[in-house]
């Protein structure tokens, strides 16, 4: 079996990939002049978020790029991570930073995804880019701002939904698209299920399943969901912070989503009273999608396979589980996030995963909640963009 690519090996991947692997512009996309040398600089919070998955080294070996200085209210985070990020300068205020700094291009790291939209803000002052870590806000009214915000000043936004940088997710979605599954009528997905079970688990990777499912299936229709606490129907006065820094409700809960053609996904995450929860087992977080032709499945630590028939169970002995076969698409190769972020700059066109794209993660989550504690369905785009935590 092959190793899968972990969030954190794939920051140290991309770094290598900068100096390797050339960003393939889409179909009729017009060339880019010569590089220039883009100032930058991180924002984290070591005291209470940290770099996120290491994201202080996102603009590592990219020799268009010059990290001018890193910000850190803790001022030991902000020397460990200028060494490790090669900034020249230190700031324990972000606002100092930009103002003194001016960057190009600002890296959100933080994982306390309540302070984006205020270190957004500050960020557009002066920045042509931004690269922020998931999720893009903690709720939907923020993320509207923040593309509001950023559309109104000409900053591109990108998010660290990393499988859409990915290239083993690229195949796999380019392989959906060219019909080698047939049609897809259903996806079972799988949260991560450990002692974040629930809502937590919803936020910090539930979001990266809703990425992933509108870059290859398009925007969702419908949501239905239940959300429980201890066995009872949660509500509002359940909200309580995770254990990273972002509000969550619920320890189990079951959505489903409506996709174009019939399509229904289901997405769980299930704190139980046996060892599910609790036992180190990192593979818990998968996903299988039911072609008509074929099966699709991928799991944390294995990576994707593929049967040769619809069916789980087939009686002949050769659908077994392969890996996937090479797709037709030519740009199926890991694509280094920031300088897909200049490449959106350069061409004005969006990034490969858009401030508007980590929206709609935020706006699939938010309608898990609205549809739990309206007890009906609720559809897309959300008529309500209140935040129902609120």
């Amino acid at each position: 079996m092959h190793k899968t690519t972990s969030r954190r090996s794939f920051l140290q991947l991309s770094a290598a990939a900068a100096l390797t692997l050339p960003w393939l512009p889409p179909a009729n996309s017009q060339p880019v002049g010569p590089r220039r040398r883009y100032r930058a600089a991180i924002i984290g919070d070591t005291g209470h978020g940290d770099y996120g998955h290491g994201y202080d080294q996102v603009f590592n070996g990219l020799e268009e790029v010059q990290v001018v200085a890193v910000a850190d209210p803790v001022t030991e985070g902000a020397r460990k991570a200028a060494q490790r990020s090669g900034a020249a300068r230190t700031y324990n205020d972000y606002r100092e930073m930009l103002g003194r700094e001016k960057p190009e291009l600002v890296c959100i790291a933080m994982r306390q995804p309540a302070r984006h939209l205020e270190l957004a803000r500050a960020a557009m002052a002066c920045a042509r880019g931004l690269f922020i870590e998931k999720p893009i806000t903690e709720t939907l009214p923020q993320a509207d701002a923040l593309c509001q915000a950023a559309e109104a000043a000409g900053v591109k936004v990108a998010v660290a939904h990393h499988r859409r940088y990915l290239g083993s997710f690229a195949q796999a979605r380019a392989l959906l698209h060219e019909g080698f599954f047939g049609a897809i009528r259903e996806v079972q997905i799988h949260g991560k299920q450990d002692a974040r079970a629930g809502g937590e688990d919803l936020i910090v990777l539930g979001t990266h399943d809703f990425d992933y499912l509108r870059w290859c299936f398009g925007d969702p229709q419908w949501c239905e969901a239940t959300v429980m606490v201890k066995g009872r129907d949660a509500t509002p006065a359940d909200a309580r912070p995770g254990r990273e820094p972002m509000r969550v409700v619920g320890d189990t809960i079951h959505a489903q989503f409506g996709f174009p053609g019939g399509m229904a996904v289901r997405w769980s995450s299930v704190t139980t009273d046996d060892d599910w929860t609790t036992r180190s087992l990192r593979e818990r977080w998968a996903f299988e999608m039911f072609g008509s032709r074929r099966l699709l499945a991928w799991q944390s630590g294995i990576e994707f396979r593929y049967r040769d028939t619809p069916f789980l169970l087939h009686p002949e002995s050769g659908a077994d589980w392969q890996p996937l076969p090479a797709a037709q698409a030519s740009d199926l190769g890991n694509v280094q996030q920031i300088r897909d972020l200049i490449r959106a700059i350069e061409t004005d066109t969006a990034p490969r995963c858009s401030g508007k794209d980590g929206a709609w993660a935020i706006e699939m989550l938010t309608a898990v909640y609205q549809s739990h504690f309206r007890r009906q369905r609720v559809d897309f785009p959300l008529a309500d963009r209140r935040d129902p935590l609120a």
